[in-house]
């Protein structure tokens, strides 16, 4: 595989020049893209740098660090191995998780008398007014009823036991 040709298609996925001297994040990420593909197929890495104007240790960090990269980053390093059909493992992509959440089986009657109270309140109110509601209130208060850890009550001590009398009437 070409390198002109890898950049060329690069530059197309991700709409901007990769190789001009930007340090931002998504700049950086594509050549991250770039190094690990073009290492992968053989290239030597003062040849990968100064065809996108980087030095060899650039290409060797940018190599090392390409697990760094974003999700959206991993999947057009996926699209160009099976497009140009390259003999370099393809990048795990982690499978999201199904978050299923449930409600306590033995849910309490005061506790249910509270959840259709609030649902009374919620009924009337309007639809922006009820997703201003849970992303400015609802959600930052789960996050922090999350984040607290409950209060460790010290344990009880007995006090000290005087074997003599003590002249000092405020200790007796």
């Amino acid at each position: 595989m070409n390198l002109d040709e890898l950049i060329k298609e690069l530059n197309t996925l991700y709409g901007f020049d990769i190789t001009q001297r930007v340090r931002q994040r998504q700049y950086s990420y594509a050549r991250k893209v770039y190094c690990k593909l073009a290492k992968e197929v053989g290239h030597t890495l003062q040849l990968l740098g100064s065809k996108v104007g980087i030095s060899h240790d650039c290409v060797l960090y940018h190599n090392r660090t390409f697990n760094t990269v974003t999700h959206s980053d991993k999947v057009i390093f996926n699209k160009i191995v099976r497009q140009f059909r390259l003999n370099v493992d393809l990048c795990k992509m982690p499978r999201k998780k199904k978050v299923v959440k449930k409600i306590p089986k033995q849910v309490k009657a005061q506790d249910l008398l509270l959840i259709d109270e609030i649902t009374e309140v919620l009924k009337k109110w309007e639809t922006e007014n009820l997703m201003q509601f849970i992303s400015t209130r609802l959600m930052p208060y789960d996050k922090l009823i999350k984040a607290t850890k409950p209060q460790i009550q010290p344990q009880k001590v007995e006090g000290a036991k005087l074997k003599r009398q003590v002249k000092n009437p405020v200790l007796c």
